[in-house]
């Protein structure tokens, strides 16, 4: 009788087994709600920074690549997801209230708002990119964060479903219509390493990046920082945490912060109320190069703040794919 050279093995029978458990339960959405607007914990933005989780669902597709990058794709990408979501939610979710299934339903937690205890709107944890990636094929990643990936597989089919149905934009034939590679992973921030200082940080933006407020191009660098606050408060949120508001570091910070926006120029375009066409929205928004002198003080503040944005996205209209951009950090003249 034949049998295994290694079954005698007392070195290999000395492992200690290895046990699979299940993935934790999502909450409910009344339990999320609680979760969300009062967290038991407050942290500092380093703190934060470590703490950060992040996952991108990834869909390699068949389809005309240059138009992955319109402005208005993420967001015929966002519509055809919802869809999806509004045919397995809950009565409460399409009627805007908190969804009483355990675990929630997709459609409560990626598209109807959040509130933090103190009012504020908390976007849902997922941003949306698309890239192109040759004349007949481009990339759709949904980048997940903190309880949002406990929403993962839901999230996941749905776009699925609607990249397999086709995706459209201004009622023109489907710009993709078939996955040919899906994939998961789990990114690695770079959040755990100190943050650098005494440098010139160099902000491109790749998708249009709207104000948070009605302000100039001459402006636009301020808005740009103080909207990556409440937009870090956002992301503790979905963490379980709280932001502490260190208003003097935040004030000392932007007191020696200098701006140079000459590289930014405004686009405009429509975006589609409805796959098939039909009645559209004016968007607009920043694109190009933002050049931030910090100064010396407080300077590893100021970037972690950036990298955080750079991960997560800034700025108004995140959930259309707006404010992505990619941060270059290079040493001033003196330390180089």
């Amino acid at each position: 009788m034949l049998t295994n050279p290694l079954y005698n093995d007392k070195a290999l029978n000395r492992r200690p087994p290895v046990y699979l458990t299940a993935p934790p339960i999502a909450p409910s959405g009344v339990e999320l709600q609680h979760l969300i607007s009062a967290p038991e914990t407050e942290c500092d933005l380093e703190a934060l920074a470590r703490a950060i989780t992040i996952q991108d669902i990834i869909f390699e597709c068949e389809g005309d690549g240059p138009m992955a990058q319109h402005p208005g794709f993420p967001g015929a990408i966002r519509q055809v997801i919802g869809s999806e979501l509004m045919k397995t939610a809950s009565k409460e979710a399409l009627g805007g209230v908190a969804c009483p299934w355990g675990p929630a339903c997709g459609l409560h937690v990626f598209f109807n708002g959040q509130r933090s205890g103190k009012g504020l709107d908390i976007p849902p944890p997922w941003i949306i990119r698309s890239e192109t990636t040759g004349a007949n094929s481009l990339r759709i990643t949904l980048r997940l964060f903190g309880l949002g990936l406990l929403w993962s597989s839901e999230l996941s089919e749905a776009c699925h479903r609607a990249i397999e149905r086709g995706i459209s934009l201004a009622g023109k034939a489907p710009i993709c219509q078939s996955v040919l590679i899906r994939s998961v992973e789990t990114v690695w921030t770079g959040l755990q390493d100190d943050a650098p200082t005494g440098s010139l940080a160099l902000v491109f933006f790749v998708t249009p990046y709207e104000s948070e407020s009605n302000t100039t191009q001459a402006e636009t660098g301020e808005d740009f920082i103080k909207g990556l606050f409440g937009r870090c408060e956002a992301v503790a949120r979905w963490h379980g945490l709280s932001l502490a508001e260190d208003w003097a570091t935040i004030e000392n910070t932007m007191d020696h912060i200098r701006f140079e926006e000459k590289g930014l120029g405004e686009i405009e375009w429509n975006r589609c109320l409805s796959q098939s066409g039909g009645a559209n929205m004016m968007m607009k928004g920043q694109m190009g190069l933002l050049q931030i002198h910090p100064g010396q003080e407080n300077t590893s503040y100021l970037v972690r703040l950036l990298q955080i944005g750079e991960l997560l996205h800034a700025g108004q209209k995140i959930a259309f794919g707006q404010g992505r951009y990619d941060l270059f950090l290079t040493p001033l003249a003196g330390d180089a």
